[in-house]
C-alpha cells in the first residue's frame, strides 16, 4: 500500500539546484569584481592613472592600456603586479595579468594655482608707520605678505569691503558684520551724523574696526537723510530753507566721508555725494 502522496508539485533537480548556483555565481563575480578594485591599489597611483582593469577571465586578469609600447613594458613587470595583487586579494587572487590596447582616459590635469602678486609696498609701508627699531623690518616684511594676499583676493574679483576696505567675498566682511552689530558701536555712530570731528575719537575708546563700523553706519544715516531733503527740495521748488539745510548735512557727509575738516572741503570732494542729491544742490547755479 502506497504512503501517502506529498501536497504540493514536485520540484525538478534544477530548482533544486538553482540558488546553490546563483550563490556560487554571486561568488564568483565578487572575486573577480575584488580584482578589477584592488588594482589601483596594488600597484600605485602612476600604474593606475595610465591603465585600466577591464574584466577577469578564469585566472587572467585583462587590464588596457594605452599603446603596444606600454602595454610590453608593463607585461614584462607583470610579475610585480601578481604579488603586490593577491597579497590584497589572498584566496581570491589571479594566476595571469594581460595588457592589451584600449582606451584609458589622461586624468586630468591639477588645476594651476595663481601665483601672488608682488607686494604693494607702500602700502606695506604706511601699516609699520608706527613701528621702530629692530622689530621694523621683520614687521614690514609681514605687512608685505599681508598686501600680497589683498592684491591676489582683488585679482580673483574680491571687492573691498565698504567698512575696512580689506578685499572680500562678502560685503561687509565676516569681522565688519560683526562689528557693526556692536552695541557700543551703534550708539557711537549717530553723534557722528551732527559731529563728524569727533570720529579720531573713536579710536582709543572702540579700536580702529569699531571707529570705522560706526563711520560706515553714520554715513548710511546720513546719506537717508540726504535723500529725503533732496526730495523735499524738489517738492518745495528749491525752497531756501530746506536747500540750506540740504548744503549744511552734504558737509558733514562729505568731512565723514573723507575724514577730513569741513573748512577743508574742496569742490572736488562733492564728487562723492549721492548723485541725487549733488542735482539738487548744482541747480541753478
Amino acid at each position: 500500500m502506497k504512503g501517502p502522496r506529498r501536497t504540493g508539485a514536485s520540484r525538478s533537480l534544477g530548482d533544486l539546484m538553482g540558488p546553490t548556483l546563483g550563490s556560487a555565481r554571486l561568488t564568483r563575480g565578487i572575486g573577480k569584481a575584488r580584482s578589477i578594485i584592488a588594482w589601483p591599489q596594488a600597484v600605485g597611483p602612476e600604474i593606475a592613472r595610465m591603465t585600466r582593469p577591464r574584466s577577469q577571465q578564469g585566472g587572467t586578469l585583462f587590464v588596457e592600456v594605452r599603446d603596444s609600447a606600454t602595454a610590453h613594458h608593463l607585461t614584462l613587470q607583470r610579475h610585480h603586479f601578481l604579488k603586490s595583487l593577491n597579497a590584497l586579494l589572498g584566496e581570491d587572487g589571479v594566476n595571469e595579468i594581460r595588457f592589451t590596447v584600449g582606451t584609458v582616459r589622461a586624468a586630468a590635469p591639477a588645476p594651476r594655482v595663481a601665483p601672488l602678486p608682488a607686494p604693494d609696498r607702500a602700502r606695506a609701508r604706511s601699516l609699520v608707520r608706527n613701528v621702530e627699531g629692530d622689530l621694523r623690518d621683520v614687521a614690514l616684511r609681514a605687512a608685505e605678505a599681508i598686501t600680497r594676499a589683498r592684491k591676489w583676493r582683488e585679482e580673483q574679483g574680491w571687492r573691498p569691503c565698504p567698512v575696512c576696505g580689506e578685499a572680500s567675498r562678502e560685503q561687509p566682511c565676516r569681522a565688519c558684520a560683526l562689528t557693526l552689530e556692536d552695541p557700543n558701536v551703534r550708539r557711537a555712530a549717530r553723534p557722528l551724523t551732527r559731529a563728524p570731528e569727533r570720529l579720531p575719537l573713536l579710536s582709543p575708546l572702540l579700536g580702529d574696526s569699531g571707529m570705522n563700523a560706526a563711520r560706515f553706519l553714520a554715513l548710511g544715516l546720513l546719506e537717508d537723510q540726504l535723500d529725503l531733503l533732496a526730495l523735499e527740495c524738489v517738492r518745495g521748488g528749491g525752497e531756501d530753507g530746506y536747500r540750506a539745510f540740504l548744503a549744511q548735512q552734504a558737509e558733514v557727509y562729505l568731512a565723514l566721508a573723507h575724514r577730513k575738516p569741513r573748512s577743508a572741503l574742496t569742490k572736488a570732494d562733492r564728487a562723492a555725494l549721492p548723485e541725487r542729491v549733488r542735482q539738487v544742490l548744482g541747480a541753478g547755479r
